[in-house]
């Protein structure tokens, strides 16, 4: 029973990122939207015009949070599988959980600004909006931690292709740039649609990644897990 299990999980864990993938895509469609945070009346008009968009968006990730569970779940067994001993798989698995429990925290205070738009002057509004997108700056190393340790273990092993752990190298260092929003409110340093510290390029990276190592993932057979390490880059 416990093996027809595991067989049947190492399918749908992987689906379980794309149908994630799948359900988190808007956000990137929005981001580029985002108002900057020096300027509370941008703030407040984007919400005026965009409030029932963002309804669909954020409603759409929060459903995408049920199939990232999903995904998380598998993504540490098949970890460990590869490297049972280690600590690396536990320092992916918590930091992934606490960098997209700060996400989740973070949208619900934008969606609480966006609601209370038309109920308060405004200033609720730009508040909770700000204090979402500036969570997510203390949060950034949690994302660059699990880049480090997923591009460690499949360096290391064959969990996933090669090419997979050149983009959780990107994905770190995507991730620091996003501690520029403690600074600042505007420019390429805010949370909000900073080049730098906004959030496109950590969640876009962890979109990307998912869904790359969910394909190949869904397309192999689990063999090169049982196989010799591969040779550490240069």
């Amino acid at each position: 029973m416990a093996a027809y299990l595991t067989e049947r999980w190492s399918r749908w864990a992987p689906m379980s990122g794309i149908l994630m993938c799948v359900a988190w895509a808007p956000m990137i469609v929005v981001i580029p939207r985002l108002p900057d945070l020096g300027s509370a009346g941008d703030v407040e008009a984007f919400w005026d015009e965009d409030l029932r968009l963002m309804k669909i968006v954020i409603l759409a990730a929060a459903v995408g949070y049920l199939f990232l569970l999903g995904f998380l779940g598998g993504l540490v067994s098949r970890l460990r599988q590869a490297d049972p001993d280690g600590a690396l798989p536990w320092v992916a698995f918590a930091s992934l959980l606490m960098f997209t429990t700060a996400l989740n925290i973070a949208i619900g205070l934008d969606i609480a600004g966006g609601l209370l738009l038309h109920s308060t002057n405004g200033s609720a509004t730009y508040t909770l909006h700000s204090a979402g997108f500036i969570l997510a700056a203390p949060a950034a190393l949690l994302g660059t931690a699990f880049f480090v340790a997923i591009a460690a273990v499949t360096f290391h092993t064959r969990v996933f292709p090669r090419a997979t752990a050149w983009i959780a190298v990107v994905g770190g260092v995507l991730n620091l740039g996003a501690l520029g929003g403690i600074f600042t409110l505007d420019g390429p340093l805010n949370s909000g649609n900073g080049s730098v510290a906004g959030i496109a390029g950590p969640v876009g990276i962890l979109i990307t990644w998912t869904f790359a190592v969910s394909v190949s993932w869904l397309t192999s057979d689990g063999s090169e897990l049982m196989a010799e390490p591969d040779e550490v880059p240069v």
